[in-house]
């Protein structure tokens, strides 16, 4: 009968109604167990107006110093919003509840692009500072040390004869691992383990500053510079004679020690 079909259609609307409801309060009541989403949270305008509040009050209670903190504070937080929130024609998009979209796929985006970035960027200033400060040289070796097995290298030697590294024509370099160079991949291998430990002569090929005049700038502060190709062979018999008569110690003493 119409009447009965009726009766029946809204019970089951009402049930239906009520499921709803219940689920509803449900997922609100499991969300408030959970706490807020980070979308949700960073895109909160009381997030916001906490932090800048915070940064004020920084700024006011340390002066100059808070001032600078606040200020990278700031651009932190702009660099945050930049990447954490959809943006269309220049303005940042909001949602129906007057909050700011936040987007999971732009992080991911704008960091692969910044690493991307980064890189190049290093890549090109290490070419810059590799090609501007190229040198060669010929180095009577007096000594070779290993820092860290595998990373890091140092020898020392002198630019002529008589040679000692305390004096003017002693100097000290570096090998360590680069991605740049297919023979720093395994240094050990490709320059190091090709220096002799004392008595040889090395031509090398490396980069880096350096002022004669500030060698024991160079040496306290250990700031060598860097070798990325030896050459090297065993004294010849006028370079020992010179070296034995001029009284250098071809054998490495206490104070050449590293």
């Amino acid at each position: 009968m119409p009447g009965r079909d009726n009766r029946e259609e809204d019970n089951l609307l009402g049930r239906a109604r009520t499921l709803q409801e219940k689920t509803d309060r449900a997922m609100k009541e499991a969300a408030a167990v959970k706490g807020p989403a980070l979308g949700d949270y960073l895109s909160s305008n009381e997030t916001v107006a906490r932090f800048m509040r915070f940064a004020r009050a920084l700024k006011r209670w340390t002066g100059p110093i808070g001032s600078f903190i606040a200020w990278v504070f700031g651009l932190l937080g702009r660099a945050i919003k930049f990447t954490a929130f959809q943006r269309q024609d220049g303005e940042y998009l909001i949602d129906d509840e007057g909050e700011l979209v936040f987007s999971l796929a732009r992080i991911f985006r704008i960091l692969l692009l910044a690493t991307t970035m980064m890189v190049l960027l290093h890549a090109a200033l290490s070419a810059v500072y590799f090609y501007s400060t190229y040198f060669h040289e010929m180095v009577y070796v007096t000594g070779k040390q290993e820092i860290e097995t595998g990373e890091k290298y140092q020898f020392g030697g002198c630019t002529s004869l008589p040679c000692s590294t305390a004096t003017d024509n002693g100097k000290f370099y570096l090998i360590e691992t680069s991605l740049y160079f297919p023979r720093l991949f395994y240094p050990e291998e490709e320059v190091f383990a090709n220096i002799p430990q004392q008595n040889g002569v090395c031509k090398i090929e490396g980069y880096g500053i350096y002022f004669r005049t500030l060698r024991w700038l160079y040496k306290h502060a250990q700031l060598y510079q860097h070798v990325v190709n030896v050459s090297c062979r065993p004294y010849t018999e006028d370079e020992i004679r010179q070296a034995v008569n001029s009284g250098d110690i071809v054998t490495r003493t206490e104070e050449e020690s590293y």
